[in-house]
């Protein structure tokens, strides 16, 4: 059986036999995917929150950011995926967002949605972010104890709405922990009902907050998450939510073959050589993540092995430097 670590598993493509545009990127030949943490601000406290406990300094200024954006434009960054804590509480948010529209990079924003009313939304379109990813974790009452305020999935839902408004796609973000692994169908039914073609299911990191938290589910948990998913994926596929995808477990592939392999699906070969081509670890060569303080780490939750400082080199060093035989410790 092949070893499949890909950052992100492609759900609809592999079991579903769909194709969408997001797969320029997830299964191309360009430079890396890049994680800027741009921020460690933002006012909710969520129960798996790496930010929350990772390094501490003075975050890159507008003139330090830029140029990071910069170097990423030359290195031909595939896309740059805005993040934080919450990067919408980084006062220059937009000016960066703007620049790297004028550099030809294609911003993605990672974010709670708290903060996206119908004004932001335009402002974000017009910035040129091609999507935005909310986090929604579960029904109304278990997202916002888990997000650790009252009123923040109604916020989440009507910042979707918002973007959607503005003419800005938009998705679901889900962590899936023992707290929730029950509440996929919810998820994919608010998508359907949100006209929401995307949802990405996070494998939890047990980082951060999340360590301390006790928030990892068990075997039995994930793989009944994960059929559901699958389930899910198939059923919802006809009411458009056609972009599924999962990250951080190295065995979602694997899943999916022996799923599509027991159903006799003519899709199991093609999908057999999809994973066999681009399989292999991408963390620290294809993905990485740039901290709010210029920190370059093989992901964003690897925020323990420090790669170099872009205020000291330049991405381009820094990258060049990374050997692939290292990568395999990455993965953790």
């Amino acid at each position: 059986m092949i070893k499949t670590k890909n950052e992100m598993i492609n759900v609809s493509r592999l079991y579903c036999g769909i194709e969408n545009p997001s797969d320029k990127y997830h299964f191309g030949s360009q430079g890396p995917v890049v994680v800027y943490n741009c921020t460690k601000k933002c006012s909710l406290n969520c129960l798996h929150c790496y930010s929350r406990n990772s390094l501490n300094g003075k975050e890159l200024d507008t003139k330090e950011a830029k140029d990071l954006l910069k170097q990423l434009a030359e290195i031909n960054c595939a896309a740059v995926l805005f993040s934080g804590g919450e990067p919408l509480e980084r006062e220059d948010l937009f000016e960066l967002l703007d620049y790297s529209n004028v550099l030809g990079l294609r911003t993605v924003l990672s974010t709670n949605g708290n903060l996206i009313d119908a004004v932001t939304a335009k402002k974000l379109f017009d910035s040129g972010v091609s999507y935005a990813g909310v986090s929604i974790d579960g029904t109304e009452k278990t997202h916002d104890e888990f997000r650790g305020r009252a009123g923040s999935f109604k916020a989440a839902v009507n910042g979707i709405k918002a973007c959607k408004e503005a003419g800005l796609k938009s998705g679901i973000r889900f962590t899936i922990t023992k707290r929730n692994y029950n509440q996929i169908n919810e998820i994919f039914f608010l998508a359907s009902d949100l006209s929401v073609a995307r949802i990405c299911f996070y494998h939890l990191i047990a980082v951060g907050q999340a360590a301390k938290n006790d928030l990892k589910c068990s075997e039995g948990q994930l793989t009944q998450a994960f059929n559901e998913i699958l389930d899910c994926a198939r059923q919802y596929t006809s009411k458009g939510v056609c972009e599924v995808f999962t990250v951080g477990n190295c065995e979602d592939g694997e899943f999916i073959l022996n799923r599509l392999k027991e159903e006799k699906s003519p899709l199991y070969e093609k999908s057999f050589r999809l994973l066999e081509k681009f399989g292999g670890n991408k963390i620290g060569r294809k993905i990485f993540a740039v901290d709010a303080f210029g920190n370059v780490h093989p992901s964003q939750f690897r925020q323990d092995c420090l790669l170099g400082n872009v205020k000291e080199k330049s991405i381009k060093e820094i990258v060049s430097e990374i050997q692939c035989t290292q990568t395999d410790r990455f993965s953790g």
